[in-house]
């Protein structure tokens, strides 16, 4: 496994995702599950996450 793209992947989560805003509020407003299709098809961070993760296949 690639360690480096782990470590960026934490990076970015430890930076962005940990104390978001619209996150909690996704969650507040709706679900978990809203919450985290909003973070992977809508913000820019999630979308790099995700980028990044892909590379890991």
């Amino acid at each position: 496994m690639n360690t480096k793209v782990l470590d960026k992947i934490n990076n970015l989560e430890e930076k962005y995702c940990r104390d978001c805003i619209l996150k909690m509020l996704n969650r507040q407003q709706g679900s978990k599950t809203t919450a985290h299709n909003f973070c992977i098809h809508e913000c820019s961070v999630g979308k790099q996450i995700r980028a990044h993760g892909n590379n890991l296949q």
